[in-house]
C-alpha cells in the first residue's frame, strides 16, 4: 500500500483520479483542493507521501518554483502531472523540475493504471517501518466509539507489545484520556497544532499522556473554541512524526466529518466503524455507508463492529451487515457492570475486570489485527504418551 497525494484546485478532477486509483490498487489517498503552487507550498504535503499527482490545467512558473523545491527537499517523493494538451515545453520544464510522467487531461485508464503501478512499485517494494493507522468513527453519539479505541489501544500495547498513539478527534468533550488514565494531560491536541512548525519526535513525546510503557495519548482539548486551530494540515505533519514513533496510531474520529477527519480517514489502514443493534443506528448507518463510498473507502478498508449486542435487540445482525454490505467483523458484548466501572474508575477494563466478556471480546478483536500463536497446552496424558515416546526402542540383534 503507498500514499499518495492528489492536488486539484477541481472537486470532480479530485474525485475521478482517486475513483481512477482504488479500481487500481487499495492505495492511501490524501485529496487536497488546491492549485500545485499553493498546495506545495504548505508544510508536511510530501511528508510521507511516495506519489504526488498534481492535476494542473497551466503549469506556470509559480507551480514550477514550487516543485523543484519539494522535490529537491523529498527525492524520494515521485511525482506525476496531470494536464491538457501538454506542449513539448511543458514537458521540457515538467522533467527539469522532477516529474517522472505527465499524461493529458482526462487521462486513458489503461496508461494511469500502467503508469500508477510503476511509481508506486518502489514503495511496495520496501519494508518501511511506518505504523498502522486506524480510525475509530460512528454515524451516531453514544455507539462507545471512544470506549473501545481507548480500550483497544490499550490491549494492543499490554498483549501485544505494540507502541500505541491514541489521538482524540472528539474536540467538543474530549474524554478519551479519562477513560484510561487519571493523569492530567500536559498538553492538548489544539497546544501541539500551536507549534506545529517546531513538531519532533521529543516534543511529541513531551505532550502525550503516558497511560503504560507502549500506551500513549495526545487528548483533544474538550473546548470548540480551540478545535478551530486543528488543521489537516497539522494533522498530517502530526501523523508523519508519530508514524515513525508508534506502531500503530489510532484516531478516535467520533462522528464529525470534515476536512481534518477526512484527511486522517485518507491515510488510515483500517476504518472501524462502531454501532449499535437499534433503527436509529440503522438509518444513521446508511448515511455512513453513503459517505464512505463517495469518499472511496471500500469494504477492503471497513470494519463493522457491533458494540453492546443483545440477542433481544430490535433489530438483527444481518439486517445490518445489508444495510453496510459487509459482515460484522466484531461483535462486542453488551456487559454494562466492567464498561461502567472502568469508565467511573479512569481505568482500561482489560486492567480492572480482564476475564470479562468485553475484555475478552476486545482480545479477541487486537487478535484479529495482530495474530499470534496460542501456546500449547498438553494433557497429562500427552506429557505422559509423549515422553513415553521419546524413549529409545531397544537395538534389534
Amino acid at each position: 500500500m503507498a500514499k499518495i497525494a492528489v492536488v486539484s484546485a477541481d472537486d470532480s478532477h479530485l474525485q475521478y483520479v482517486a475513483g481512477m486509483i482504488a479500481q487500481t490498487a487499495n492505495h492511501v489517498v490524501q485529496r487536497t483542493r488546491a492549485t500545485p503552487a499553493l498546495a506545495l507550498a504548505q508544510p508536511g504535503l510530501t511528508l510521507g507521501t511516495d506519489l504526488l499527482i498534481l492535476d494542473a490545467p497551466d503549469f506556470g512558473a509559480d507551480d514550477i518554483a514550487q516543485l523543484r523545491r519539494v522535490t529537491s527537499e523529498h527525492p524520494e517523493t515521485l511525482c506525476m502531472l496531470l494536464t491538457e494538451s501538454p506542449s513539448a515545453d511543458v514537458l521540457m520544464r515538467a522533467m527539469r523540475a522532477g516529474v517522472q510522467c505527465v499524461l493529458p487531461w482526462p487521462p486513458d485508464a489503461q496508461e494511469f493504471r500502467d503508469e500508477l503501478q510503476r511509481c508506486t512499485s518502489h514503495a511496495l517494494g520496501t519494508g518501511r517501518g511506518d505504523g498502522q493507522v486506524l480510525s475509530f468513527i460512528s454515524c451516531k453519539g453514544g455507539s462507545g466509539t471512544t470506549f473501545t479505541a481507548a480500550n483497544f489501544g490499550y490491549v494492543l500495547a499490554a498483549r501485544h507489545h505494540k507502541r500505541v498513539l491514541l489521538v482524540d478527534l472528539s474536540q467538543q468533550y474530549g474524554d478519551a484520556a479519562f477513560l484510561v488514565t487519571d493523569q492530567t494531560p500536559p498538553a492538548a491536541l489544539s497546544e501541539v497544532c500551536k507549534q506545529i512548525e517546531r513538531l519532533d519526535a521529543a516534543l511529541l513525546d513531551a505532550c502525550v499522556t503516558h497511560v503504560c510503557p507502549h500506551f500513549d495519548v495526545l487528548p483533544a482539548a474538550g473546548d470548540p473554541v480551540k478545535a478551530g486551530a486543528v488543521k489537516a494540515a497539522h494533522l498530517e505533519r502530526i501523523l508523519a512524526v508519530a508514524r515513525q514513533q508508534y506502531d500503530v496510531v489510532i484516531f478516535d474520529v467520533g462522528q464529525d466529518i470534515n476536512p481534518a477527519s477526512i484527511m486522517v480517514l485518507d491515510h488510515s489502514n483500517l476504518i472501524y466503524a462502531v454501532l449499535q443493534l437499534n433503527l436509529s443506528y440503522l438509518r444513521a448507518g446508511r448515511r455512513m455507508r453513503d459517505i464512505c463510498h463517495s469518499l472511496g473507502y471500500h469494504a477492503e478498508r471497513l470494519r463493522l463492529v457491533i458494540n453492546r449486542h443483545d440477542k433481544h435487540a430490535p433489530i438483527d445482525l444481518r439486517t445490518m451487515e445489508e444495510c453496510f454490505g459487509i459482515r460484522a467483523s466484531h461483535v462486542l458484548p453488551h456487559d454494562p457492570g466492567p464498561v461502567r466501572d472502568a469508565a467511573n474508575q479512569g481505568v482500561p477494563v482489560l486492567q480492572l475486570a480482564e476475564s470479562s466478556a468485553i475484555a475478552r471480546a476486545l482480545s479477541d478483536m487486537a487478535r484479529q489485527l495482530y495474530p499470534e500463536a496460542a501456546p500449547r497446552r498438553d494433557s497429562l496424558l500427552r506429557k505422559l504418551f509423549g515422553q513415553a515416546s521419546q524413549v529409545p526402542a531397544p537395538a534389534r540383534a
